[in-house]
C-alpha cells in the first residue's frame, strides 16, 4: 500500500503538475472513466503503463540512434531561427524607435517644401483629365480652320475661331476649392492661341489677295470686304483705301497687258522727226496709214477695257463702301461707319490718270483714224457720267490737239519732204542750180501771163485751180496738201481751225521763203525771170490763198460771209499780219511782182 500510495501520489503530483495534460479533453474524460473502471483493470493499468512506457523509451532510444543527423540538423535550424527571430526584434526595435521618426520628419520636411508645387502639378494634371476631351476638340481647330480657309468657308472658319478664344479663356481660369478665381497661363492655352491667331493671319492674307484678283467680281469682293470687317483687320478708312488700291492696279496691270501685247510703250511720244521711210509720198502714207490703224486699234481697246474696269471699280466701290446704310444690316457703329470722302474724291482723279496720259501719247500717232476713236471716248464719258464720272470736258483738247499734230505730221511727211526733194534735186546743193524752165514750168503748155494768175472767188472751194498744172513742183505739193486736207475732213474740230491755219501757214511761208531765195540768187536772164515771176505768182496768187479757202470753207465749212461776222473770234492769227511768217513771205513776192512790173 506504502508503494501503491507512492505511486498515486506520483501520479497526482504528475497530474496537477501537468494543467495542460488535465486540461485536455482525452484527460478529462479517462480521469472521468477512471473511478468508474473495475478493480482488476485498475490493477492491471500501472503494469501496462510501465510495459508501455518501456516501450516507447525503447522506441526513442532507437529513434536517436537511427535519426540523430535529423536530429543534430534540427538543433542547428532551431538555433539560427532563434537568432533570427532575436536579430528580427532589434530591427524592429530599432525600425521603430529610429528609423520611422526619422521617416516621418522627412516626410513632414518634404510636404512643407515640396507640397505646393506637388499640388499644383496635380491641380493641373486634374485640369487636363477633366477637360481630355475639350483640350482634343481644341488640337483640331488650328486645322480645321486651315482647311476651311483652303476651302473658302471663312463663315465657318470664323466660328470655329470665336468659339476656340471663348474655350480658351474659360480654361485659364481655374477656380480653387475656395472658390477664389485665379488665372493660370497654360503653355497648352498659348501655343494654340498662337497657332489660331497665325490661321486668321493666313486667311487675312487670302481675303486681301482676293481683292487684287482681276477675275473676282461684285459678289466675291463684296464676300471679301465683309469677312475683313468681321475680322477687324483693319479700320474702315484702311480698308476702303486698300480695296480702291487692289482694284486700280488690277485695271493697271490688264491696260498694261493690252500695251504689251499690241507692242506698244507706254512711253513713246510723238516722233516730231517721222523716221518713215519711202521714195514717194504715196509710200510713207500708206506706211504711216498702216501704223495709225494699228495704233488706233491699241487705242479702241485700250478705252474699252479702261471703261470697264473704271466702271466695275466705281460701282463696286459705291456698292460696298458708300451704299451699306440702305442694307439691313447690324447697326453697330463699325458697320455703319462710311469711309473718308477724300477716297472717293482721289480715285476719280486716278482712274482718269489711267486713261488721259496714254491718249496724250498715242491720239496723234492714231491720226487720220481720230474721228471713230471720237465717238468711241464720248460714248466712254457718257456711261461713266452715270456713275459720277464725267471728263468729257477734257477730252475737247485732247483731241484737237490729236488732230492739229496729226495734219502738221501729214505736212511735214508730205508737202515738206516733196518739196525738199524737189528743190533739192534743182535748186540747192554743190551743183550750180538748174535754169527754171528746166523743172519750175511745163515743158507741154503756154507760160500763162501775170493777169491770169489770180484766184477765182466764185470757184468752188475743194476744186484745184488747173492752172497751177503749169507749175509741176507746184502742182506735185498741191497733191500732197490735198491729201492732207482729205484726211482732216474725217474729223475736224472747229477748235481746231487755227492750230490746222497755222500748221499749213507755216508749210507755206517755208517753200515761198525757199523759192523767193531761188529766185534772188538764180541771176536769170529777162526770159528766165518771167518764168520765175510767174511761178511767184502763182504760188503767191493763187496756190497759198487757194489753200487758205480750202481750209476755211472746204474743211471747216465757213463761208466767207461767217469769215466777215465772226471770223476775228475764230481765226485768231490773221489779226497780226506783221507778226505771220506766210504775209512776211507773200509781202515780199507782192513787192518783187510789183517791181518787176
Amino acid at each position: 500500500m506504502t508503494e501503491t500510495d507512492g505511486e498515486l501520489s506520483t501520479l497526482q503530483d504528475l497530474l496537477s503538475q501537468s494543467q495542460g495534460a488535465s486540461q485536455t479533453p482525452e484527460n478529462v474524460t479517462y480521469l472521468t472513466q477512471l473511478p468508474s473502471l473495475p478493480l482488476s483493470d485498475l490493477l492491471a493499468t500501472p503494469a501496462a503503463l510501465t510495459t508501455q512506457s518501456h516501450t516507447i523509451t525503447s522506441s526513442l532510444t532507437a529513434l536517436t540512434h537511427t535519426s540523430y543527423p535529423k536530429f543534430l540538423s534540427l538543433h542547428k535550424s532551431s538555433t539560427a531561427l532563434l537568432n533570427s527571430l532575436s536579430s528580427l526584434n532589434a530591427s524592429l526595435n530599432t525600425l521603430l524607435d529610429t528609423a520611422l521618426p526619422a521617416l516621418d520628419d522627412a516626410a513632414r520636411v518634404f510636404r512643407e517644401k515640396s507640397g505646393p508645387s506637388v499640388i499644383e502639378e496635380r491641380q493641373k494634371t486634374r485640369v487636363v483629365l477633366e477637360q481630355q476631351d475639350k483640350l482634343r476638340d481644341l488640337l483640331d481647330i488650328p486645322i480645321l480652320i486651315d482647311t476651311c480657309c483652303r476651302n473658302g468657308l471663312y463663315s465657318e472658319a470664323l466660328t470655329l475661331a470665336a468659339h476656340a478664344t471663348n474655350v480658351l479663356a474659360a480654361l485659364c481660369t481655374l477656380h480653387s476649392e475656395e472658390g477664389e478665381s485665379i488665372s493660370s497661363s497654360l503653355q497648352l492655352t498659348r501655343s494654340l492661341q498662337g497657332e489660331i491667331a497665325s490661321s486668321l493671319h493666313s486667311m487675312r492674307l487670302l481675303l486681301l489677295s482676293t481683292l487684287f484678283e482681276p477675275s473676282k467680281k461684285l459678289p466675291a469682293l463684296w464676300k471679301a470686304v465683309q469677312f475683313l470687317r468681321r475680322m477687324q483687320a483693319m479700320s474702315e478708312d484702311e480698308l476702303a483705301l486698300t480695296f480702291a488700291s487692289a482694284r486700280i492696279e488690277c485695271l493697271r496691270s490688264a491696260l498694261q497687258n493690252l500695251e504689251r501685247d499690241a507692242g506698244v510703250s507706254g512711253t513713246v511720244t510723238f516722233d516730231p522727226n517721222d523716221n518713215i521711210t519711202g521714195t514717194t509720198a504715196e509710200d510713207r502714207e500708206k506706211h504711216l496709214d498702216r501704223q495709225a490703224d494699228d495704233v488706233s486699234r491699241f487705242l479702241k481697246r485700250y478705252i474699252d477695257g479702261w471703261r470697264e474696269g473704271a466702271y466695275d471699280i466705281i460701282t463696286q466701290y459705291t456698292t460696298i463702301f458708300l451704299e451699306r446704310s440702305h442694307t439691313g444690316g447690324p447697326s453697330t457703329s463699325t458697320s455703319t461707319a462710311q469711309p473718308s470722302p477724300v477716297i472717293k474724291q482721289t480715285l476719280l482723279p486716278t482712274l482718269l490718270s489711267l486713261l488721259l496720259p496714254p491718249l496724250r501719247r498715242h491720239l496723234g500717232r492714231a491720226y487720220p483714224h481720230i474721228a471713230p476713236l471720237s465717238t468711241q471716248l464720248a460714248y466712254c464719258s457718257s456711261a461713266m457720267a452715270r456713275v459720277g464720272l464725267d471728263f468729257r470736258a477734257l477730252l475737247s483738247q485732247l483731241i484737237t490737239q490729236a488732230v492739229v499734230d496729226g495734219f502738221t505730221r501729214d505736212l511735214r511727211m508730205g508737202a515738206d519732204r516733196e518739196w525738199n526733194v524737189i528743190f533739192s534735186k534743182y535748186a540747192s546743193g554743190k551743183n550750180k542750180p538748174a535754169a527754171p524752165r528746166t523743172w519750175l514750168v511745163s515743158a507741154v503748155q503756154h507760160l500763162p501771163s501775170l493777169s491770169t494768175l489770180v484766184t477765182q472767188s466764185s470757184a468752188p472751194a475743194h476744186v484745184p485751180p488747173e492752172i497751177l498744172t503749169s507749175f509741176p513742183p507746184l502742182a506735185i505739193i498741191l497733191n500732197a496738201y490735198l491729201r492732207a486736207l482729205n484726211k482732216l475732213r474725217l474729223l475736224a474740230p472747229c477748235n481746231a481751225v487755227n492750230g490746222v491755219i497755222n500748221a499749213l501757214e507755216s508749210s507755206l511761208s517755208k517753200t515761198g521763203q525757199e523759192l523767193f531765195t531761188y529766185v534772188m540768187e538764180s541771176g536769170a536772164s529777162d526770159k528766165e525771170l518771167d518764168i520765175l515771176r510767174a511761178g511767184g505768182a502763182a504760188y503767191a496768187r493763187v496756190m497759198v490763198p487757194f489753200l487758205r479757202r480750202a481750209v476755211v470753207e472746204g474743211v471747216f465749212g465757213v463761208s466767207n460771209a461767217s469769215q466777215a461776222d465772226g471770223g476775228k473770234m475764230m481765226f485768231t492769227t490773221s489779226e497780226c499780219k506783221e507778226d505771220n511768217v506766210l504775209e512776211i513771205v507773200l509781202q515780199k513776192w507782192e513787192n518783187w511782182l510789183g517791181d518787176g512790173t
